[in-house]
């Protein structure tokens, strides 16, 4: 992969199979149709070489798959294991595991924090890998579980296997959106645009400086609940609601907008809330019920959090 990003792919899901299968097996080949109706490209490496699930993570890094929207990571049994130890790295929007080979011994430590979007697919009747690690992993890492009446490879539910994966891919399209959009704050000498998952020393500054921020900050709207476009009067309305419910709890905040650089959304009112409580912004996103919201701290990285 070049790291230029004039020539990364918008959208991309890259799948890892298991350590018996290939990269283009059946279920593969399906959720791939389905990746591609949806206008992301996709890859599937070949870990034939190797059984060390740590030789298939390393070779997964070491092809740094990037995408400028949406990086999806797909793994099935020993790829399962492959894809979640490798997303820490590449930070891919959504990680989708079906029936993982975690905890077994050689390779048994705690799998990694997973992205936002984070789903497994298990079969009951799962002869490989039982079905009491899926329940271990979701509840560990809150994951999405989806239990079907299956085995391991779970073949016998393909549809079941692509609506799962098609939800996915939704999601993970929509977290796209947000991390490619313009957010923009209003300054008494002019405007301050916030970068997303990166750190610039100069915004920082004129937040400190003009915005009085001292450790941290979120970025939030009320419109448009759930990415359902709304009449501007009411989202007028719900922004009023916003601002009087951010005065009621005494939370510093000043005005800011959210853009689409294609210009194909409206711009949505939104405010820069300074030094909120932890979880805070958090709450009041899902309060409005929002996908998601920006937030960041002086020195670090800003995020997008998923709310959903």
């Amino acid at each position: 992969m070049t790291d230029s990003t004039t020539t990364l792919p918008d959208k991309l899901v890259v799948f890892a199979h298991g350590k018996e299968s290939g990269p283009w097996g059946t279920k593969i080949t399906r959720l791939a149709g389905t990746a591609r109706g949806r206008g992301f490209e996709v890859i599937s490496p070949d870990y034939s070489h190797s059984p060390d699930p740590r030789a298939r993570v390393a070779q997964l890094l070491e092809l740094a798959p990037r995408a400028r929207s949406a990086l999806v990571l797909v793994g099935s049994s020993m790829g399962g294991f492959v894809s979640a130890f490798a997303s820490p790295a590449l930070r891919p929007q959504a990680l989708m595991l079906i029936a993982p080979a975690f905890y077994f011994p050689g390779y048994d430590e705690e799998p990694p924090p997973p992205p936002p979007i984070n789903a497994v697919v298990h079969g009951w009747s799962d002869e490989v890998v039982p079905v009491d690690r899926a329940l271990r992993y979701a509840r560990q890492h809150r994951a999405s579980l989806h239990l079907l009446d299956g085995g391991h490879t779970l073949t016998e539910r393909l549809p079941e296997l692509e609506r799962i994966f098609d939800a996915l891919l939704l999601e993970a399209e929509t977290l796209g959106l947000y991390r490619l959009a313009r957010y923009v704050v209003e300054v008494a000498s002019g405007t301050i645009e916030l970068g997303v998952e990166r750190v610039d020393a100069e915004v920082d500054a004129r937040l400190a400086g003009e915005a009085g921020v001292a450790r941290h900050w979120a970025l939030i709207t009320a419109c448009n609940p759930l990415g359902v476009a709304l009449a501007p009067d009411e989202n007028a309305a719900r922004h009023a609601q916003l601002c009087a419910r951010l005065a009621a709890d005494g939370i510093r905040s000043l005005e800011a907008r959210g853009e689409d650089p294609s210009g194909d959304w409206p711009a949505e009112q939104s405010r820069l809330l300074i030094d909120p409580p932890p979880g805070y912004a958090e709450t009041l996103g899902r309060a409005f019920a929002q996908n998601a919201l920006l937030r960041g701290a002086l020195g670090a990285a800003s995020e997008i959090v998923w709310l959903r």
